[in-house]
Order: structure tokens, then C-alpha cells, then sequence
């Protein structure tokens, strides 16, 4: 069993580029429930402000899922009508 390794500091200020999807950091063991959100909150910030500049299709996925993982935190039965 490997030992994860995460800075926290960073992975909070970016998101996109320690975590694999947003679902990651839903499953994320070292972060509270409220940096969970956090987390998410400010991905979806950095995302939206993306498509505004680009409107990349890419970028809009990114986002449905983001705010999807955030649901699963914030509306947990929502989880299991999902799976």
C-alpha cells in the first residue's frame, strides 16, 4: 500500500492540475468537507471564466461535472439515485 502524498495548499489553488477530474477531489481523504467544496467552487470559477474567454465544449463538460461532483457532497442522496 502506497502512501498518498498531497500539498494541500496547492491542490486547493489548483485544482485542475493535481487532480485527475473533479470526482477526485469529492473522494479527496485529506480535505474537510467544506475544502471539498471550496476546491470545487473555485475550479468552477476558473472554468466558467474559461468558456467565457473561449467557449471550449471541453470546458463545459469540465464544468457539468464539477458541479455534479459538488452535488454528490452537498445533496448526498442525490448520490443514490446516481449510481
Amino acid at each position: 500500500m502506497t502512501i498518498k502524498s498531497l500539498n494541500r495548499s496547492l491542490a486547493k489553488q489548483d485544482p485542475e492540475g493535481t487532480f485527475d477530474s473533479p470526482f477526485g477531489i469529492a473522494e479527496e481523504r485529506l480535505f474537510t468537507r467544506g475544502e471539498k467544496i471550496a476546491t470545487l467552487d473555485r475550479w468552477r470559477s476558473a472554468v466558467v471564466s474559461e468558456l467565457s474567454a473561449l467557449g471550449e465544449e471541453r470546458r463545459a463538460r469540465l464544468l457539468i461535472e464539477i458541479v455534479e461532483a459538488r452535488n454528490r457532497l452537498t445533496n448526498p442522496e442525490s448520490r443514490l439515485a446516481s449510481d
